[in-house]
């Protein structure tokens, strides 16, 4: 078999298998599969939200899939392993399927699409976008948009950075296309800015004591400028007798009571 015919039948086979595995487990927040080959057979790892539905009462439902992969798929001797998502909000994959369910149980396509980009974006997401496409409203065919947050279109940051999800809902008048684009809060790019404030509380330390500093020497400049006092300055200052202060001093500014008497004794005089 050539090989890029045996590279084109493995893909399929596992498209296939996503596809069982998607069908089967709608309503327990299915993330995808990792498929690796042992020595010991092969691993299938399913991420999930909920693997306490996957697994079932007693391991009964887990058999069953490992059985069905063996039998109608082909796969020798399959180890499946179920892996729970930490933070199922943040997953494209499962949010998209979780919009498609909810599409597929009737629910309004505004009101789904809106449920789901707010749910992301409290959950600590740094961008979202929804697409669905097909018969939404009507019979023609259309595609409808929501987003919020910062998303990354192109370059590295979009390849690292924005996780992506698509999932299908078949209803009356056609088939819905979904797809849910999250970008992570905790990719690091260029234009970031982050303040240390531990630095910045430091520098403004710093900044003040030398403020204060540059006025200490200015005041003293000043005074060494002025110079000390000249020969007249201090013969005046010795010329005032401290007896002429203390009569100053002794000064009253409140009017006598006697004057205040005699303009009362005049006003009721002339009345």
């Amino acid at each position: 078999m050539p090989l890029a015919k045996h590279f084109i039948e493995q893909g399929i086979k596992l498209m296939q298998i996503t596809e069982y595995l998607r069908s089967e487990l709608v309503r327990s927040g299915f993330a995808g599969i990792e498929l690796q080959k042992t020595p010991l057979g092969t691993r299938i790892t399913l991420r999930t939200s909920r693997p306490g539905l996957v697994i079932g009462k007693g391991g009964k439902r887990i058999q069953e899939i490992t059985d069905v992969l063996q039998d109608v798929y082909g796969l020798e001797m399959p180890q499946v392993e179920v892996e729970e998502v930490k933070e199922p909000d943040l997953d494209a994959q499962i949010m998209a399927e979780r919009l498609a369910y909810s599409l597929d149980r009737g629910r309004h396509f505004r009101r789904a699409g809106y449920y789901i980009l707010r749910k992301v974006m409290d959950a600590g997401a740094r961008g979202v976008e929804i697409i669905i496409s097909g018969k939404v409203t009507s019979q023609r065919a259309r595609t409808q948009i929501f987003r919020a947050g910062t998303m990354s279109k192109s370059g590295q940051p979009a390849q690292e950075a924005v996780d992506k999800g698509v999932a299908q809902c078949i209803q009356k008048s056609g088939t819905l296309g979904v797809i849910v684009k999250i970008m992570r809060a905790d990719y690091k790019q260029g234009d970031g800015v982050k303040i240390n404030h531990e630095n910045l509380s430091k520098a403004q330390v710093k900044v003040k004591s030398e403020l204060t500093k540059t006025q200490a020497e200015k005041a003293l400049e000043a005074e060494i400028e002025s110079g000390p006092l000249s020969v007249k300055e201090e013969e005046l200052i010795d010329e005032v007798d401290e007896d002429d202060i203390s009569e100053i001093s002794d000064i009253s500014l409140e009017p006598e009571k006697e004057e205040e008497s005699k303009e009362e004794d005049e006003e009721s005089s002339e009345e």
